[in-house]
């Protein structure tokens, strides 16, 4: 008999690994298993625009189910969807497939899911999440009238909890996450904290985020570059908390092409997309009544100093290793 709780919390891990990066789509996880209910795929929707993770652990399934390699090459998600349609040979009628997430029912930047799914009949889907997303949802009903098994609802409130950043955006038009780095004891200041991975990490949700929020104190203080320069990103826009006439031009916030903008006060900005937010203790003091949620990076490592959390009210939604790094995602209570 399958466990499908075990299942579905593997492909909710998975789902997590990179959270964030494909917004303002949801972070997605699937998990295929073989007529011997052998893990033969696992995969997550990695970026925008990108194949959805139903769609790149098919292709990670035919490939171990098929000795046909050609499609290991095909990149765009509409051909790999395309190729599958017409050369799966059965390959799937026995496998039993989990998504955290409903199959998506429309084409639009990528192929339905759904569809794709009707074509190829695997015995059973399973999916932790129904799509909420009313442009996207339906596709629970075009598997059951291919006659697909469909089961959903398995660790719903895990696979919630996954949408968290999706959520926020489909309800407010905005996600506005604190991002910070801190050791063992919550000391955050002297020096570098994360490793490189959670470096990286940071960078590619740079690299997507609509803006980047910080106070003018840590401009003059650090003269960050806040680019994303790790994986050779886009710079992200810069909001400054503060006034523009105190800043010198040679900064490195002006230095790259983007808009940067100054305010003194934050009600006076809308926001839209993906937002984070970067400081120290006294500007999240400042900042966290705007926050949706605060990602840690936790560093294996102790020394004296100062911590954020003394007033902060919160849940833990997930926690991951990046590199040597522990990543703790918070909802703000």
């Amino acid at each position: 008999m399958v466990d499908y709780d075990f299942y579905m919390d593997i492909a909710i891990s998975k789902a997590w690994e990179p959270q964030a990066l494909a917004l303002p789509n949801p972070a997605v996880g699937a998990l295929i298993l073989d007529s011997n209910n052998a893990i033969i795929a696992l995969e997550n929707h990695k970026v925008f625009g990108g194949a959805h993770a139903e769609l790149a652990a098919l292709k990670a399934a035919f490939m171990r189910l098929s000795d046909d390699k050609k499609i290991s090459d095909i990149t765009n998600p509409f051909e790999i969807c395309d190729y599958l349609m017409k050369n799966h040979n059965g390959f799937f009628h026995n496998t039993k497939i989990f998504v955290t997430l409903e199959p998506c029912a429309h084409s639009g930047k990528t192929p339905s899911c759904a569809r794709l799914l009707s074509v190829l009949k695997p015995s059973e889907v399973i999916i932790s999440h129904k799509d909420i997303n009313k442009s996207a949802s339906g596709g629970i009903e075009i598997l059951k009238s291919s006659g697909i098994k469909v089961q959903y609802g398995i660790l719903e409130n895990k696979g919630r909890d996954l949408l968290f950043p999706f959520l926020c955006i489909c309800e407010k038009s905005s996600f506005i996450l604190y991002k910070i780095a801190q050791r063992l004891n919550g000391s955050f200041e002297n020096g570098v904290i994360s490793s490189k991975d959670s470096m990286i990490y940071s960078h590619k949700m740079r690299s997507i985020a609509n803006n980047i929020i910080i106070s003018q104190k840590t401009i003059l203080d650090d003269n960050p570059l806040l680019d994303s320069r790790l994986v050779g990103g886009k710079s992200p826009n810069v909001i400054v908390i503060g006034k523009e006439n105190k800043l010198d031009e040679n900064l490195n916030i002006f230095k790259a092409n983007r808009e940067v903008v100054f305010t003194d006060n934050m009600d006076k900005i809308t926001l839209s997309g993906f937002n984070i937010i970067e400081g120290g203790a006294n500007f999240f003091d400042f900042m966290k009544d705007k926050m949706d949620c605060l990602l840690v990076f936790l560093a294996p490592n102790m020394q004296k100093g100062r911590n954020f959390f003394s007033t902060f009210d919160g849940r833990i939604l997930h926690s991951q290793r990046i590199g040597r790094d522990i990543a703790l995602w918070i909802q703000k209570d």
